[in-house]
Formats: C-alpha cells, sequence, structure tokens
C-alpha cells in the first residue's frame, strides 16, 4: 500500500479515538515507515524465530514489536496500534512454562529517547500494564528461570559427590 492510504488509515485512526472520548496521541509520534496494515504482512512465514501476524487482526494499523526470551513465539511481530503489553504478549504466545515473570524488561523509544522499563507479571501485574501501550520497534524480553536447570544439575552433583565417599568408605572397611 502507498503512503497516502497509511496516512489516510492513520488519520482515521486518531480521529476516531478522539470521538470515542480518549486522549488524542499526536501522529508525529509515529513515524509512517515504522507501520504496517494487515494486507502487507499476509504473505509472511509464521514459524519460531520468524516474522508474525495474527490474523484475526483485520483493518487495523500494525506495528513491529520484537517478542524475546520465554516466549511462546519469539521475533518480530505485527501487532495492532494501541494494543497494552498483556495483549501484547498474548498475541506472541504468551509466557513459556520456564518464564521468569518478575522481571518482564521493554525497551522502548518514548519522546525520542530510549528507555527501559520493568514490570512484574506474577500474579497478573497490575493496572499500570493496562496503560502501558507497545510503541513500534520496542523489545519486550522475557528472561527464563534456571531454578528447574540448577536444581538437577546440583542434585546430579550431589549424587557423584555421595557415590565417591561411600566409595572410599566401602574400600576403607573392605582393607580392614
Amino acid at each position: 500500500m502507498n503512503t497516502i492510504t497509511k496516512a489516510l488509515l492513520i488519520f482515521c485512526l486518531f480521529n476516531q479515538q478522539l470521538l470515542a472520548g480518549k486522549p488524542k496521541e499526536s501522529s508525529s509520534n509515529y513515524n509512517i515507515r515504522e507501520l504496517a496494515l494487515p494486507s502487507e504482512v499476509d504473505n509472511l512465514p509464521k514459524k519460531t524465530g520468524a516474522i508474525f501476524h495474527s490474523p484475526s487482526v483485520k483493518g487495523k494499523v500494525l506495528i513491529p514489536v520484537h517478542f524475546w526470551g520465554a516466549v511462546g513465539k519469539t521475533g518480530l511481530h505485527f501487532v495492532p496500534l494501541d494494543t497494552n503489553l498483556i495483549n501484547g504478549l498474548s498475541l506472541a504466545g504468551g509466557p513459556r512454562n520456564d518464564a521468569n515473570l518478575d522481571n518482564v524488561r521493554i525497551t522502548s523509544s518514548r519522546e525520542g529517547v530510549r528507555k527501559s522499563f520493568n514490570f512484574d507479571l506474577n500474579e497478573g501485574g497490575d493496572l499500570k500494564l493496562e496503560d502501558f501501550k507497545l510503541r513500534p520497534g520496542d523489545t519486550i524480553f522475557i528472561q527464563k528461570d534456571t531454578f528447574r536447570e540448577e536444581r538437577a544439575y546440583y542434585t546430579s552433583l550431589v549424587g557423584v559427590v555421595l557415590t565417591v565417599l561411600t566409595s572410599i568408605l566401602l574400600f576403607r572397611e573392605v582393607r580392614k
């Protein structure tokens, strides 16, 4: 789609927000080259580590957002404009079972400055998650919880040490 069509869609979107009583966000905050329409991403491959979009999103302007770490589908996702963190994470397949939700980190450009935001999503998060809207180029990183892996490693290590100690004690008893 050409730039004029994108601009017209964005203009309609912002006017619709104004009529709905929502605060109008300045269109100058978005770079038109960072936006996409669903028709522009229809033929993208849909596999892990690739580029994704939700086919259920129709007729909305899309923004590119990166999801990394312990997420169902890592990679570049095209999500609707004004998507909040929880909805964006859901569109990316949600957090995996091994996700550490204590410190979800988002890197974003806000007011021309690159900023980092941290959220605690344990127990469903808090109300400020509903207000936090994803922006074009945001990167959401969810760290992997390594407790289970570390527990298995240390349990194995203790087992080896106990086996060696038992062997030494048995060897001493047999020598007597």
